[in-house]
């Protein structure tokens, strides 16, 4: 990897979660957490930048295939934007973390998911 590069993981926001029936998604997010906080420590000298972005509830095929339409909207109706997310809105974030535009932007996780998590503890 070139010295002044981009790293971001894809996480999730259930990495802080303890939803029922979510312990090996929810841990296996968190130690990728965990792995990038480190990452951003032993790669600074590099200058290689560590990010992460953890979308919420995003319409894909997977989810259409496993969520029904009721399940799809309780988690739109848990979003303060009371809707879920697309893919094209996680990618651009992405592409915004790795462009130059966020030179100074290292260690963050940014969560795309539409202030579910604020939302949900009005």
């Amino acid at each position: 990897m070139a010295d002044g590069a981009s790293v971001i993981f894809t996480s999730s926001r259930v990495a802080a979660a303890a939803g029922v029936a979510s312990s090996v998604y929810s841990a296996t997010k968190a130690a990728l957490n965990k792995i990038a906080d480190i990452a951003v420590n032993e790669l600074a000298e590099r200058k290689i930048r560590i990010n992460v972005v953890s979308p919420g509830p995003i319409q894909t095929p997977g989810l259409l295939t496993v969520a029904s339409e009721e399940i799809q909207d309780y988690l739109a109706s848990r979003s303060a934007l009371q809707r879920l997310g697309n893919a094209h809105e996680v990618a651009n974030t992405v592409l915004f973390l790795a462009s130059d535009s966020a030179a100074y932007i290292n260690g963050a996780d940014i969560a795309v998911d539409g202030g579910s998590i604020q939302y949900m503890l009005k």
